[in-house]
């Protein structure tokens, strides 16, 4: 018929669908709420509202505050949200708001399409962008950030990368190298996790052919040279920042819900022919999801690193084998003699499955105060430091994400997000459990204690706000210490 025609020398047509289904669900959850999601991206608002407000800089005086630190976090998404903001004359927080749904489809989009063109299969590319929607990591996608910017390009680096060693060409590792370069400006974790893969992998296909290892030179070598216009001036100047002890360990049945489990079941599908032929291209897969997978369960070694965080990055290879493992089915069928139509019911259902399990995730939204969005309460205290604060003495907050604050308010912060490379911060202990002096809130320019409400007074303050879940302290100097 007509429309198989235009879908067989168009099959973009066909990879919109999931693209489109991720605009929607995004668009939805982005209407909903008046502020972005997430905590992280007011940590990013207000380093791009830093560099409008001092220009280009490495270093931030209002969060680790009162000392400062330097900003070890990539500025291209920074940069990308004052363009925005300039371009469509918004606020930075709408811009960071509307770029959800854009970034959330373009990944989605990216995925299929990068699926499609490694596999060459239509029902590859499209599934893979559908299973995307079983993956707790989907919730991730749903935010504007860094990482997700970095995802869109991530599948690409991996596409150019193997075509490079596929088709002996230099240009496909250029280019991918040259991505990479481009992401370690964006999100250095999804760089990182890039370079391991394409390490690896270019150690197993090397051993049979070393003279493979030009590409993978090359390709470091760009991606280096890129990354070092931002990282190596600031290593210069800063230091290698100390790593995050972060440690967020995952059980089984939490991997299983995390990458989702019908997802999982068909990448288990899409392995055995893979393991079978071991190609070029099945050897990439399994070797990004199982490299992936490995990081993610160091901290059973005792090595604390975030788990989620990691698996977020294996999706990728996972969606693509759950992809080749449903047309694994599909050629079972076609081998038993199965009437199409049962296949094609099967396809359906699973595409249906994973609108439905997108949005009841969504659901997950409304639980605040979480990673997932600010509270009404957490949001409030900020626009209170907006109107009321003194935009010079530092904020020290007890259960509170004091991000809000400095974003919002341009408030300095005892902490202020993202702990990486902080070469001196204030003893907190000390303010949240009232032994602070009334010296010590003048020595370190302490003017504002925010808690839980419920909580004993700090010494040497005035209760100045309150709302349903945090009280604003400001100190008194001419108070006692009750």
């Amino acid at each position: 018929m007509k429309y198989q025609k235009i879908i067989q020398e168009k099959p973009i047509l066909l990879l919109l669908i999931p693209a489109l289904a991720a605009f929607l669900i995004a668009l939805v959850t982005t209407l909903k709420y008046q502020w972005p999601l997430g905590g992280d991206i007011f940590y990013h608002v207000h380093l791009a509202k830093l560099y409008l407000e001092q220009g280009f800089s490495y270093w931030d005086p209002l969060t680790a505050a009162p000392y400062g630190r330097p900003i070890f976090y990539p500025p291209l998404f920074h940069f990308l949200l004052l363009s925005l903001s300039f371009l469509f004359g918004v606020d930075i927080f709408q811009a960071a708001r509307f770029l959800q749904p854009v970034l959330f489809t373009f990944i989605t989009l990216s995925f299929s399409v990068v699926a499609y063109k490694l596999t060459k299969s239509n029902l590859i590319g499209v599934s893979a962008g559908f299973f995307i929607f079983f993956s707790v990591a989907f919730q991730r996608f749903l935010l504007s950030g860094p990482e997700n910017l970095a995802f869109i390009m991530f599948p690409w680096v991996i596409y150019g990368f193997y075509r490079s060693l596929e088709n002996k060409n230099y240009r496909y590792a250029l280019f991918s190298g040259l991505l990479t370069g481009i992401i370690l400006l964006t999100h250095a974790l999804s760089g990182i996790c890039l370079l391991l893969i394409i390490s690896i992998y270019s150690l197993l296909i090397g051993v049979k052919n070393k003279f493979l290892f030009r590409y993978l030179i090359l390709f470091l070598f760009i991606a280096f040279i890129v990354a070092s216009t931002w990282w190596l001036p600031l290593i210069i100047n800063y230091s290698i920042p100390p790593s995050l002890q972060a440690n967020f360990m995952l059980s089984l049945q939490d991997y299983i819900a995390f990458l989702g489990l019908l997802t999982l079941i068909f990448a288990f599908l899409g392995a055995v022919p893979m393991i079978k032929r071991r190609s070029n291209l099945d050897i990439l897969l399994i070797t990004a999801f199982v490299s992936l997978l490995g990081i993610s369960g160091l901290n059973y070694l005792g090595i604390p690193i975030l788990s989620n965080r990691i698996l977020t990055f294996a999706v990728f290879p996972l969606v693509v084998m759950a992809g080749i493992g449903l047309e694994y089915m599909k050629f079972k069928f076609e081998e038993k003699k199965f009437p199409r139509k049962y296949f094609n019911i099967l396809l359906v259902m699973i595409y249906f499955a994973a609108i439905l399990s997108a949005y009841s995730m969504l659901a997950d939204f409304n639980k605040a105060p979480s990673w997932l969005r600010a509270s009404d309460s957490e949001i409030d205290v900020a626009e209170w430091f907006k109107t009321n604060g003194d935009k010079k003495n530092v904020v020290v907050a007890y259960d509170y994400r004091d991000t809000f604050i400095v974003a919002i308010a341009n408030q300095p912060v005892a902490l202020g997000g993202y702990g990486q490379g902080i070469p001196k911060s204030l003893d907190l202990v000390k303010y949240t459990t009232g032994k602070a002096s009334r010296s010590d809130f003048i020595n370190d320019r302490v003017g504002y204690i925010v808690q839980p409400v419920g909580m004993k007074n700090p010494p040497y303050t005035l209760l100045v706000h309150q709302n349903a879940d945090y009280a604003v302290y400001m100190f008194n100097n001419s108070s006692d210490k009750s």
